[in-house]
C-alpha cells in the first residue's frame, strides 16, 4: 500500500488494514495521526486516567 491508497480510505477502512496488516508501519502511522486531528478527540493526563477514564465511559 502507498500513502496515497491510505488518504483515500475512511478511519474504519484503515482501521480495518491495519489490524489486517500490523506490520505496515506506514499504515499506522497515518491512523495515528488521523486520530490526533479528530476534533472530538478527548486527551486525558496519566495521572487523571484512573478518575476520568471511568466517567468518559460512563457518558458514552
Amino acid at each position: 500500500m502507498t500513502a496515497s491508497n491510505f488518504e483515500r480510505m475512511t478511519r474504519a477502512e484503515l482501521l480495518k488494514y491495519v489490524l489486517q496488516n500490523p506490520q505496515d508501519t506506514e499504515a499506522f502511522h497515518k491512523y495515528v495521526d488521523l486520530l490526533r486531528a479528530s476534533p472530538n478527540r478527548i486527551t486525558i493526563s496519566p495521572d487523571k486516567i484512573d478518575t476520568e477514564l471511568p466517567k468518559l465511559l460512563r457518558e458514552n
